[in-house]
């Protein structure tokens, strides 16, 4: 053991700590992990946008959590490249443009304004009463309950909007409109 490692190292212990980042080496398993996590990441991210989402959305929201460690390993691992990288203009304004692209994309998504007019209606119908999606249905209202009643939801009146009931009985607002808008037995 060389006495002047320890020393630098701030003694034993630090020194066992050192080269156990040593034989970390994030290099070897980083840059797989990111080139294979980022291919199942961009081929969803296309089928996505496709309109094909199930069961593809999960697999690419899990993978790209993965992908998102990966990157961080691989940055922590780069630090000084990244940092003369990023010291060159083109580069903070590449970064700083997909940013803000990104930015506004999230942000119309919790906006209405980035709602399709198809999902815009799904909403509008969520939100409205028994009372009053029953005519789109062609039944009345209590033909309605009584079929949300029959599928085990829980349902205090027709007044009640299709959200107020799915979340009252801990389900999803679609699992209820797919229940309702599908095809009724004769």
């Amino acid at each position: 053991m060389n006495h002047d490692v320890v020393t630098r190292c701030g003694g034993m212990q630090d020194r066992e700590s050192l080269l156990t980042m040593k034989n970390l080496n994030t290099r070897k398993w980083s840059t797989p992990l990111i080139i294979g996590s980022g291919l199942v990441v961009a081929v969803s991210g296309v089928l996505m946008f496709f309109g094909l989402h199930n069961p593809i959305q999960l697999a690419h929201e899990w993978v790209g959590m993965v992908f998102a460690i990966a990157i961080g390993l691989h940055v922590l691992h780069h630090w000084g490249g990244f940092k003369k990288y990023f010291a060159q203009p083109m580069a903070l304004s590449l970064v700083g443009s997909v940013a803000l692209v990104s930015s506004a994309f999230i942000f119309l998504s919790f906006t209405d304004a980035g709602a399709s007019p198809m999902m815009n209606i799904v909403m509008s119908i969520e939100s409205s009463p028994v009372d009053e999606v029953a005519p789109l249905l062609n039944e009345t209202p209590r033909s309605v309950v009584t079929r949300m009643e029959a599928a085990g939801f829980k349902v205090e009146g027709s007044a009640d909007t299709i959200l107020e009931i799915a979340n009252a009985n801990d389900r999803e607002p679609r699992a209820l409109m797919e229940l309702l808008f599908s095809q009724k037995s004769s």
